[in-house]
């Protein structure tokens, strides 16, 4: 029983010691040839190895004795850092250049003058412009005109080109009035109806036409209306009348020097015609885009054509016009023209205008205008002095 017990227990003792051996031999001496060839060592490119193991290009290891034998790892030391794949060594222009070759360049046409710098350009370039005046000459000479620049010269050339036959304006004989009218105007025409049926048949007809022309230098007014109106079908009105007037500025002041003539006739007085022409000054208290006020002055004369004193009547002219823009759509006109004799003393004429327009559409530019006329003359000849007229009109713009 001790025996035994004695055996078992130097069994137990010496046994654990075999492997401890081999373990501290194989640290000591190294992995047996067998275990290397088994496990390959990764290969490490470097420039100094030259030799490639066999099975690594697809060809067997066995040399007919032993198997081939890997190059040793290179050694590392403790300092050095862990080893990397060896970068191949690049040509010094491969940076530069970011691996392209370098490409010829073609030289420029500025790169063969002369330049100071990259901004500036020397004195030795001579530029010139299609006017032949070379810039070295007189640069801070101020050019005489448009055409010495060289953006001048070149609209020059291009201006005495012929232009196409369609672009260009053909302006004929009889289009020359229409195109001074139609420029620069502000005209209206005008027209009024009314009338009634049964006890009493009348009706009225009442149109004109109005233009006026605005300038910093002078104003010029036109005005025709026609009246006609008939009663039970017998004519009871027919008259007409012309006015046109001038206003020029005398320089930069406020006075103007005037000259105005009115026609008028009517078919239910002495007369046939009365024209009268006067001229003289006037002064403008305001004169702008919305209120104009004016006063004149001056001397003239009229005559009253197919009366019983068919005559020249020289006479004196005192005027006052007004107008007055209030809003947008709406405006005042007064006038008022007084006209003594200056050959009897009590005989006189007064022609006064009243008007009131509104906007009444202003896509089709139409107003309505409301109007009062009165006409006194103190030598009427055998008929009544003073005649009212009052009217409602459409007024077309244009």
């Amino acid at each position: 029983m001790p025996s035994h017990d004695s055996h078992r227990r130097a069994r137990r003792t010496h046994f654990p010691r075999l492997p401890l051996v081999c373990l501290l031999w194989m640290f000591s001496v190294g992995a047996p040839l067998w275990a290397q060839q088994s496990l390959p060592a990764p290969i490490l490119s470097s420039p100094q190895t030259s030799s490639v193991p066999g099975w690594q290009s697809g060809k067997s290891n066995w040399n007919g004795s032993s198997y081939e034998t890997l190059p040793p790892p290179p050694a590392v030391t403790p300092t050095s850092p862990s080893p990397t794949l060896a970068q191949p060594e690049l040509p010094a222009r491969w940076n530069e250049n970011f691996g392209l070759s370098e490409a010829p360049v073609h030289a420029s046409v500025i790169e063969e003058l002369p330049l100071e710098d990259a901004v500036g350009v020397p004195s030795e370039i001579e530029l010139t412009d299609p006017s032949g005046v070379s810039a070295g000459e007189d640069a801070d000479r101020e050019p005489e005109s448009f055409s010495d620049l060289p953006i001048g010269a070149a609209l020059a050339e291009a201006a005495d080109l012929e232009e196409p036959p369609l672009e260009e304006e053909i302006v004929q004989w009889y289009e020359i009035p229409w195109r001074w009218i139609s420029k620069g105007w502000t005209s209206h025409a005008e027209l009024g109806l009314n009338g009634s049926s049964g006890n009493a048949v009348t009706s009225a007809i009442q149109t004109g036409l109005e233009m006026n022309r605005k300038t910093d230098i002078y104003t010029l007014g036109i005005d025709f209306n026609y009246r006609q109106a008939s009663n039970q079908k017998r004519n009871t009105e027919n008259n007409a009348r012309l006015n046109i007037d001038y206003d020029r500025l005398l320089g930069k002041s406020k006075w103007t020097s005037f000259g105005k003539i009115g026609f008028e006739y009517d078919k239910f007085k002495a007369f046939d015609l009365r024209l009268n022409m006067n001229a003289g000054f006037g002064y403008y208290w305001l004169r702008n885009d919305k209120v104009n006020l004016i006063t004149r002055t001056g001397l003239g004369a009229s005559r009253e054509f197919g009366a019983p004193m068919d005559e020249w009547t020289p006479e004196a002219v005192l005027g006052l016009s007004y107008d007055h823009q209030l809003s947008e759509r709406q405006k005042v006109i007064g006038k008022l023209d007084y006209f003594p004799s200056l050959r009897k003393a009590g005989d006189f004429r007064v022609v006064t205008d009243l008007a009131w327009e509104t906007l009444i559409d202003t896509a089709e530019n139409l107003s309505l205008r409301l109007s009062v006329t009165d006409r006194y003359d103190s030598t009427p000849q055998g008929a009544l002095p003073n005649d009212v007229y009052y009217a409602a009109l459409l007024l077309y713009k244009f």
